[in-house]
């Protein structure tokens, strides 16, 4: 997996990367380690919990730029991350 890019920006003491690989893209979230991805699957999906990587659930929204911007949105508005309410938000 080679970067083909890499951006970030930090919110409410949250650090949002933006990412694109020559295998795909990535949205991470730290320092909580939630991963949005399209790796592996075919499908957008998001990784909750760093400790159990295999968990994951499907998105909708095949876009990173609109996946980065409401993930952006979501932690300026929740003045920090609210993981329930942000799966919700990406559905």
């Amino acid at each position: 997996m080679i970067k083909k890019s890499q951006d970030y920006v930090t919110i409410f003491n949250k650090t949002i990367y933006k990412a694109v690989t020559t295998t795909g893209w990535a949205v991470v979230i730290m320092p909580d380690s939630i991963l949005i991805d399209n790796y592996h699957h075919g499908y957008t999906h998001i990784h909750f919990n760093p400790n159990k990587h295999d968990l994951k659930e499907k998105i909708k929204n095949q876009d990173q730029k609109q996946v980065y911007n409401i993930v952006c949105k979501h932690v300026h508005e929740n003045e920090g991350l609210k993981v329930k309410k942000l799966i919700k938000e990406l559905k």
